[in-house]
């Protein structure tokens, strides 16, 4: 047993999926097996059940998952102390990150990165800002880019750019095909939304009570490319900024219309995990994103690449 054989265990747990593995790494499915297979054999025990969906954790894998972990946390953590002795910006950095942001961030900063400071290796995660907050608060992300809503803040944040709300229905529509939306309207629209807990929820859960009027959420989907295919297809509406359905609103796939008494906002924050100290490598990867998404001579900061887009 080794330290890859230990990478290839959490990567396959978390994936659940041989083909998701095997397309990450570039490996053949066979060689994934045969190294498992060889794993199992080492430890003389079972540690994945193979379903019709793909594989999930024995008992026994469940119970050294966490130790599993944390072996490979100090391993990183021992390799990254000693590469910030030289004081060159180096080892891994956890990178979580809105999923609706992905596009128009990554790209560049992962450019950036391999150009200007070859020795971090960036790793990407994608989700929901309640999951972020979660990877942050439990030490599996070192740096994230989440959303607040409304009047949500927290100390550790660091405020990056804050967008309006949009009712996000699918082409055509009659209802996203004003230019505003008053927020009571939205009392009885089957609306597709991430499932709780979440900002979002919760400021349209507020802003409800405060309104009188009763949100029907229709269906819970964490997943953003779900979302908006949903939407798309005509079977209900979402709330996002303009920026996270921009391809669709070019492809005049969806429609949007402002939410307006009261205006909704998004405030896209930066914030970093308080479980281990940010290393270099970490505190260099926070500040190429705060010029990545930083607008020369405005006062406000904006996701580059993000401007506004004609209604479709």
């Amino acid at each position: 047993m080794d330290i890859k054989q230990l990478h290839l265990l959490v990567d396959l747990a978390d994936a659940g999926s041989l083909s998701k593995v095997c397309a990450s790494r570039g490996i053949a499915q066979s060689a994934l097996s045969k190294q498992i297979a060889g794993l199992e054999s080492d430890l003389d025990a079972k540690l994945f059940y193979r379903t019709g969906r793909g594989v999930v954790l024995t008992e026994l894998g469940q119970l050294i998952m966490p130790r599993v972990r944390t072996l490979l946390a100090d391993c990183d953590q021992l390799r990254t102390d000693i590469r910030a002795r030289a004081d060159v910006p180096s080892g891994p950095v956890r990178l979580a990150i809105l999923a609706s942001v992905t596009q128009f961030l990554v790209g560049s900063l992962f450019q950036q990165v391999r150009r200007d400071f070859p020795q971090i290796e960036l790793r990407l995660m994608e989700g929901f800002s309640g999951s972020i907050e979660e990877w942050l608060a439990n030490g599996r992300a070192d740096v994230g880019v989440l959303a607040r809503y409304g009047s949500q803040s927290s100390r550790s944040d660091e405020t990056l750019t804050t967008d309006e709300l949009y009712l996000v229905g699918p082409a055509g529509d009659r209802l996203t095909a004003s230019r505003t939306v008053r927020f009571d309207d939205l009392a009885g629209v089957p609306l597709v939304l991430p499932g709780v807990p979440d900002g979002l929820r919760m400021m349209l859960a507020e802003g409800a009570r405060k309104h009188g009027i009763v949100l029907d959420v229709a269906v819970e989907v964490d997943s953003l490319t779900a979302m908006k295919e949903i939407v798309a297809g005509g079977s209900g509406y979402t709330i996002l900024t303009r920026q996270a359905v921009l391809a669709e609103l070019q492809l005049k796939r969806v429609q949007t219309t402002l939410i307006v008494e009261p205006t909704l906002t998004r405030t896209l924050v930066l914030a970093t995990s308080v479980q281990r100290p940010l290393t270099p490598a970490s505190r260099t990867v926070a500040g190429l994103i705060r010029k990545l998404t930083e607008r020369p001579g405005k006062g406000d900061r904006r996701v580059q690449g993000v401007g506004e887009v004609k209604a479709a």
